[in-house]
Parts: C-alpha cells; sequence; structure tokens
C-alpha cells in the first residue's frame, strides 16, 4: 500500500476515504480537523495538555524540514460538498536511533470503522519502503483503542520505565 498519490479506500460503514501524502497547503484543514477532535480524542493523541497546535507546528507538520518526518491525511467530502480531513498520521525522527515516532488520529465520528488501521498501514508500508528500522509510539496505559490498533498492526507492548501511566509500542517494519 506504498503511496505517493491518493488511495481511495471503503470504510466498515461504507463510508469512503482518499488517503493520501499531507502537503503544505493542508495548514488550515489540518488546524480544523485538530479543532474538530473531542478532548478526549486531543488527550489521546498529545498525552494531554495540548487542545490546538501553534501555526509553526502546523506549518512543521504539513511541510516537514526532514525528508524522514512523513504525514498522511484521509479526507472526505460531507454532505455540504465541502472535503474534510478525518484522519491524520505521521512518524518523525526515523533518522534517529530511537526510530520515527508514530502518531495516528481520526475524527470521533469517524472511530470504530477500520480508518486508524488503514492509515497506520499506509504509514507501515511508507517506512518499509524506506529502510526505516523501527516506528514507536508512547501512549497512555489506559486507551483501549491504541492498544487494539497498535497489538492488530503487530507492535510489541512495554510498559514505559520512566512512567507507569504510559505504554510504549514498537514494530520493525
Amino acid at each position: 500500500m506504498r503511496t505517493t498519490s491518493a488511495i481511495d479506500v471503503t470504510l466498515r460503514d461504507g463510508r469512503r476515504v482518499k488517503i493520501r501524502p499531507i502537503r503544505r497547503d493542508d495548514v488550515t484543514g489540518t488546524a480544523e480537523f485538530i479543532d474538530r477532535l473531542s478532548m478526549e480524542t486531543k488527550h489521546a493523541l498529545f498525552l494531554g495538555g495540548i487542545a490546538h497546535l501553534s501555526d509553526a507546528a502546523l506549518r512543521s507538520l504539513c511541510d516537514p524540514a526532514d525528508a524522514r518526518d512523513v504525514a498522511y491525511v484521509a479526507t472526505a467530502e460531507g454532505a455540504d460538498g465541502r472535503v474534510r480531513q478525518v484522519g491524520l498520521c505521521r512518524y518523525a525522527g526515523a533518522g534517529s536511533v530511537a526510530g520515527g515516532e508514530i502518531s495516528v488520529a481520526v475524527a470521533d465520528d469517524w472511530q470504530r470503522q477500520g480508518l486508524g488501521t488503514k492509515l497506520l498501514n499506509v504509514l507501515i508500508e511508507h517506512a518499509r519502503s524506506r529502510g526505516v528500522t523501527r516506528l514507536y509510539s508512547m501512549d497512555s496505559a489506559s486507551n483501549d483503542g491504541i492498544r487494539r490498533l497498535a497489538r492488530a498492526a503487530g507492535f510489541s507492548e512495554q510498559r514505559d520505565p520512566d512512567d507507569i501511566h504510559q505504554v510504549i509500542y514498537s514494530l520493525r517494519p
């Protein structure tokens, strides 16, 4: 599923989305996507604290300076005909010894339909094609959705030795 262009996917409920690499002109759509997430979803994505990304962080996400940082968005057309982001995944720092740190977010009204799995699979395939040696994620130990997603994708799981409330998921693509 390696892609540099858009791919169409159908979710469990029949809705269709396009998954494509993020672009620098996605800043506004990405800001709107993050702003629409529930506080619970934002907490899971950012491990608390952050409710809104700064303009600089949004620009960096949509147009990373390091070619080893990668992000994909999932977009869907609404009933009003407007295309909006409904999912986002990324990895960053893939050139480091630790590997690429990943994150996956799905709009609250699009969760539990397989979109997180599809986004994560695109990300894993991209990492594999680029020779990334490890992908990892640090998440709240209470985040059952991420636990199910990570296990289904083959990630190993261990408690964070520095924080008993966090889990580290790791995959060698």
